[in-house]
């Protein structure tokens, strides 16, 4: 278990620039599991996380997301698309 502080933009559902969040460490994907879950390229979730399309938090060199954000993402999309 780990705490990160988010700094730039609000990548993290609900957390604001700064706040401190608890996060598991098991419940971080990293983009290669990002990409075996949607079926996309690597550089394509890399660049997806860069412009913040993705809800992700760059830690360290990696951009990691939690799995329960990743889910609102996509229902998300799923929403847009029903809509369209």
């Amino acid at each position: 278990m780990c705490y990160y502080r988010q700094n730039v933009g609000v990548p993290i559902f609900g957390a604001k620039k700064g706040d401190w969040f608890f996060v598991d460490e098991d419940e971080l994907l990293s983009v290669e599991e990002m990409t075996r879950i949607l079926k996309v390229s690597r550089p394509t979730i890399q660049r997806w996380c860069r412009d913040r399309k993705l809800p992700a938090a760059k830690i360290g060199k990696a951009y990691r997301i939690r799995k329960e954000d990743l889910d609102k993402w996509y229902e998300g999309k799923l929403i847009e698309a029903a809509k369209q």
